[in-house]
């Protein structure tokens, strides 16, 4: 073993001073950079934690606003059904009222065209009635004209009578 020591040709002196010079750079890197650095890294766990919060708390916002609008949507979607139904009620209503208002129509032409009737019908006798006068008083002339006896007068007469009836 010997040999292999004194083969490497180790200087302890310089091993010595390097192990001293080691721990004299790591104690003051732990008094003076250490402590900063711990600091550093906890700012920055510190603040990715915040940033992490952040986000699930706007995440969480996001998904509230989500339901209120989803909310919001199934509001509006109801009450457009609700007026779809109103408009639908009230064209019933309005076409009922139509209905309504043509069979009113109607019955007031119906009566209207009766009573035209009626008077074309009493019309129509008042004219008949000139009408058989008249021929009963042609008839008369021609009967005066003729010089009939009154055996024949009554008879032309009834018939004329009969006719009219």
């Amino acid at each position: 073993m010997g040999e292999i020591a004194h083969s490497l040709d180790l200087n302890w002196g310089l091993i010595v001073t390097q192990i001293i010079g080691f721990l004299l750079t790591v104690w003051i890197l732990k008094a003076f950079a250490w402590k900063p650095l711990l600091k550093m890294l906890e700012d920055r766990r510190n603040k990715i934690a915040g940033d992490i919060d952040d986000a699930e708390k706007i995440k969480s916002d996001a998904e509230s606003l989500l339901d209120d609008y989803n909310a919001k949507l199934r509001d509006i979607e109801t009450e457009a059904r609700s007026k779809i139904q109103d408009a639908v009620a009230e064209g019933n209503r309005i076409a009922s009222e139509i209905r309504d208002h043509a069979r009113e129509e109607a019955q007031k032409i119906v009566e209207k065209s009766r009573e035209e009737l009626s008077r074309d019908v009493a019309k129509a006798r008042v004219q008949l009635r000139d009408d058989m006068v008249s021929m009963a008083i042609t008839a008369a002339e021609k009967v005066i004209s003729a010089k009939l006896d009154e055996a024949e007068q009554k008879r032309l007469l009834e018939d004329f009578l009969k006719e009219v009836e």
